[in-house]
């Protein structure tokens, strides 16, 4: 008797599974060739894969990067002075990488600046994050078992001279926070103990408490892939929501770290890591963020990725109509097919949130 029940109870279990794995089956299928347009929308053919969110139109920073590709770094030092003096330490950074990120493919007009004005703070605090960017780009993206013994004694050679160039950087500019963030990037290469990246970590909190760029680099260090673990890291990121403003994007960084357990741990980590007091959290900022906000696309993405994975279709579809048809941004950059990937997930909030 007991046997028979085991055994029709075991029926019925493969049963539903049957069914479930059909009917997910052909959700995903229609989600794939559903109607953009029919739910406000934009078409799959228009999407961008380019960007996160639109550009914005800076004539300055423009002629200022022409320049320099020209060699003439003054147009660059003038924007750089002018971040200082308003003490825009988000901007600033923003700047610091643009700059950095021009030098690391072509830095004549660096050398120049760095030859005229040698003890330029401005000048050294981008000759240091350039040195960092170099060093990662010598390393590589990959695992570090797909990674080169070539690669490794190339990153080994300069990631110390990048935290050398901003140290010397801090001297120069006691109350920017951002040599410092170049310091907390390059901890996690350097392999710095968990009190020496708490040591750095104070002094960018004590110029610039909601720097977003410099809790990224941070929440990197805590992961498990370096130097912490899924606990660590996120215990830092609700740490950080949790000090910070209403209204301020550093609740996105709680996200961040959802996305990073997720790439170890599969769709689990939806499951295992995302609250609802979380995600309400995260919802209130961005309803009150600046909308011109750089910053903001990217962590709609994040958002977005997650409301579909936990099943809170109808508020991800709002975010998607929000996002529009921009699509270059983490998660669905990972994948072989951005555009895909995006427009598959605006599928499943599109397909069941209802009607049109």
């Amino acid at each position: 008797m007991l046997t028979n029940i085991i055994s029709a109870v075991g029926l019925v279990v493969l049963l539903w599974a049957g069914v479930h794995t059909t009917r997910l089956a052909v959700r995903n299928r229609k989600a794939r060739h559903f109607d953009a347009s029919a739910y406000g929308l934009i078409p799959r053919e228009q999407l961008d894969t380019r960007r996160s969110g639109p550009p914005r139109d800076e004539p300055a920073l423009r002629l200022a990067v022409e320049a320099a590709l020209n060699g003439e770094w003054e147009p660059a030092a003038a924007i750089l002075a002018d971040s200082a003096e308003r003490q825009d330490w988000a901007e600033r950074w923003r700047l610091v990488e643009v700059f950095a990120d021009l030098a690391v493919e072509d830095e004549r007009w660096l050398r120049i600046w760095r030859a005229r004005q040698p003890q330029n703070a401005d000048a050294v605090v981008v000759h240091a994050h350039a040195l960092l960017l170099r060093a990662w780009a010598a390393r590589g993206e990959k695992d570090i078992k797909q990674t080169s013994d070539e690669q490794v004694a190339l990153f080994g050679e300069l990631l110390p001279t990048a935290m050398y160039a901003a140290q010397e950087a801090a001297r120069l500019a006691p109350s920017d926070p951002s040599p410092w963030v170049t310091m907390v990037a390059a901890a996690r290469g350097l392999g710095l103990s968990h009190d020496e990246f708490r040591r750095l970590w104070s002094e960018v909190t004590d110029r610039a408490p909601q720097h977003y760029d410099a809790h990224w680099h941070a929440l990197q260090y805590w992961c498990a892939k370096w130097h912490g673990s899924h606990q660590l890291m996120f215990k830092f990121a609700k740490q950080a929501a949790g000090s910070a403003p209403a209204g301020s994007l550093i609740s996105g960084i709680y996200l961040h770290a959802v996305y990073e357990a997720a790439l170890q741990d599969g769709e689990a980590a939806y499951r295992t890591w995302v609250t609802r007091p979380v995600l309400a959290r995260v919802q209130a900022d961005l309803a009150q963020a600046d909308p011109e906000d750089r910053r903001l696309p990217a962590i709609r993405h994040l958002y977005a990725a997650v409301l579909v994975k936990t099943g809170r279709y109808a508020e991800a579809l709002a975010q998607f109509r929000l996002i529009g048809g921009w699509c270059g941004a983490a998660p669905w950059t990972d994948r072989q097919d951005a555009a895909a990937a995006f427009d598959h997930a605006r599928g499943l909030a599109a397909l069941h949130s209802g009607r049109p």
